[in-house]
């Protein structure tokens, strides 16, 4: 008699074990009841990473520690202190902002030859006085020329501060698709409305036929595992294609093999490697948590 009512409890354990268990061999993590990816299971690419993810306060000091914090009017700004032997000129100021309405980045980071990394492009005077770099705009004609308006990108500030007027001030009252981070702009749903048109060529610099994007990745995002059980990353080539080529990606940030890039994980992005060269810097920042992980709200603080 005892043993049938021990059986009982045990019998019932049993079977909520085995349940669970069959439903962790049939969902992928991120893919299981409830995932706004379900249907996708199929196209869950399982990925092996180099370091185990990080804990929920690990990534949220992180995250307080390198996510952009400041004025929305700002981000995507790029101050160059400039020297050029004995003189020394006022720094530059680069809105992103204002040229990413009318330009993409594959325009200047690809055709135009500025590299993606701060200072590393070594920009003459003479280089744009011969139509080089800003001088392929800035000729009088697409652009006010460089040389009879110097101080519309040289100004009197320290490079260290934002105590300047913002550039962008105009863009963001412009009425663009709203966000919460970074500098508040939805630029792909800016695209997708019509509202901007950014251009991928000069006509003096013909970008020429580029790499088709292969049919499979045209359809639908990919999505892959992170090191985070039940989290998954969202990746949409054609909405980076708005903006990019693939040679801005490939090969030198991410290997075209795909899984074959294994150090690319969280703390990466968020030190400005990988998906980090932009995206915590000029496209939105790591606190748009969402845009990347569909089942993950944004980065709201830490919980007091």
């Amino acid at each position: 008699m005892l043993a049938g009512k021990i059986r009982g409890p045990w019998i019932w354990f049993g079977i909520i074990i085995l349940l669970l268990l069959a439903s962790c061999a049939y969902y992928e993590p991120g893919t299981g009841p409830g995932s706004s990816i379900a249907a996708h299971k199929h196209n869950v690419i399982r990925k092996s990473y180099s370091r185990p993810p990080l804990t929920r306060y690990e990534l949220e000091e992180l995250i307080e520690l390198t996510v952009y914090t400041g004025q929305p009017e700002y981000y995507g700004d790029v101050l160059f202190a400039q020297h050029n032997g004995s003189r020394k000129f006022k720094p530059v100021v680069f809105s992103h902002q204002l040229h990413r309405q009318r330009f993409s980045c594959s325009l200047c980071h690809t055709e135009l030859e500025f590299s993606f990394t701060r200072g590393e492009t070594g920009v003459t005077r003479d280089d744009y006085l011969n139509g080089r770099y800003c001088g392929a705009c800035h000729d009088g004609t697409t652009a006010f020329a460089t040389e009879s308006a110097c101080d519309r990108c040289h100004r009197d500030i320290d490079p260290e501060r934002q105590d300047y007027p913002p550039l962008a001030a105009n863009l963001i009252k412009a009425g663009l698709p709203a966000t919460t981070y970074g500098d508040r702009i939805d630029w792909n749903a800016a695209v997708a409305a019509g509202a901007i048109h950014p251009l991928k060529e000069l006509p003096d610099y013909p970008a020429g036929p580029g790499m088709p994007l292969p049919r499979h990745l045209q359809d639908e995002p990919l999505y892959w595992t992170t090191a985070a059980p039940h989290i998954v990353v969202r990746f949409p080539h054609n909405e980076h294609l708005n903006w990019l080529d693939c040679s801005n990606c490939h090969p030198d940030l991410f290997s075209i093999k795909q899984t074959g890039t294994v150090a690319f994980d969280k703390q990466s992005n968020l030190y400005g490697e990988y998906c980090g060269v932009c995206h915590m810097t000029v496209a939105f920042p790591m606190d748009g948590c969402n845009r990347c992980h569909p089942t993950v709200k944004n980065y709201a603080g830490k919980k007091l």
